[in-house]
């Protein structure tokens, strides 16, 4: 694998990496995958992750009557859990940025059944059901930055208010989105380089070198893969940078730098060897 990794660097080596096993090929490719991926799962972990569900972005952005007026007094919410003197449940609806109803429960005793997309506080968890009341995931109070009163809530401003408590939820699930996220961007990742391997290496059967054939399907997704190494290394580069515009563009760098360097890969590795019988 090491001696595969060290011929992708070098464009005059890679034509000669069509004779490899497919086993090292595969697994050279899903952890080019992993490299590819890295620039924007970068961005995913120190953003928080995306916001998959939808839980905060309208609560922000409508600010809910109820918040903070409403809110049981009692409660404080901090990194060990949910405390609480009364143990009724409270509940309270909210919408997201699509219009679609997002009910908050704080049910200290955990006996609240959901009939829609909710978010129920419990004691040591947040729960999420999604809109037929189907129980989803859970995340704890473990993220949850200092103590939050719901008492000191009332008394500040409603801005400070919904910041705050917008806060605890994106917290809370800040380890799940990322991860989910992270997930999500290589599956993509995978999918979109496995239609570029196949796309490029089905376009090249029709390269010829002297009027003659040159690389066979199979020869090409070999070669298109070794060539995706530099590109990758790049993308590498510019995530530690941490720049979000520059980690987007890695994706413009990687689809034209790969056909390029397979391009010329073909043509001088091909230079001077029998690659064919037949002129066409």
């Amino acid at each position: 694998m090491l001696k595969f990794f060290v011929d992708s660097l070098r464009v005059k080596r890679i034509y000669n990496l069509k004779d490899a096993k497919w086993s090292s090929v595969i697994f050279y490719f899903l952890l080019l995958v992993l490299i590819i991926s890295f620039p924007l799962n970068l961005q995913i972990i120190r953003s928080g992750g995306w916001d998959l569900y939808d839980f905060t972005a309208g609560i922000r952005q409508q600010y809910p009557d109820w918040l903070p007026d409403e809110l049981p007094e009692d409660i404080e919410i901090s990194y060990t859990g949910m405390y609480y003197e009364n143990t009724d449940n409270s509940v309270f609806t909210t919408t997201n940025l699509d219009g679609d109803n997002l009910y908050i429960v704080f049910s200290p005793l955990a006996d609240y059944v959901p009939n829609d997309r909710t978010l129920v506080f419990e004691e040591n968890q947040i729960s999420y059901y999604d809109e037929n009341g189907t129980y989803m995931f859970s995340a704890d109070y473990s993220r949850v930055s200092g103590i939050v009163r719901f008492y000191d809530l009332k008394l500040g401003t409603q801005s400070n208010a919904v910041d705050k408590f917008a806060s605890i939820i994106e917290n809370s699930f800040s380890g799940y989105a990322q991860f989910k996220s992270i997930i999500l961007n290589i599956v993509i990742n995978l999918v979109m380089n496995i239609l570029l391997v196949l796309v490029v290496s089905f376009l090249f059967i029709f390269i010829r070198i002297k009027f003659q054939k040159v690389t066979t399907f199979s020869d090409n997704i070999k070669i298109v893969i070794s060539s995706m190494t530099l590109p990758a290394l790049v993308g590498m580069a510019f995530g530690f940078i941490g720049v979000m515009e520059l980690s987007a563009f890695t994706v413009v760098i990687f689809q034209f730098m790969t056909p390029i360097i397979a391009y010329v890969a073909i043509y001088q590795g091909s230079k001077g060897k029998p690659i064919s019988g037949k002129y066409l």
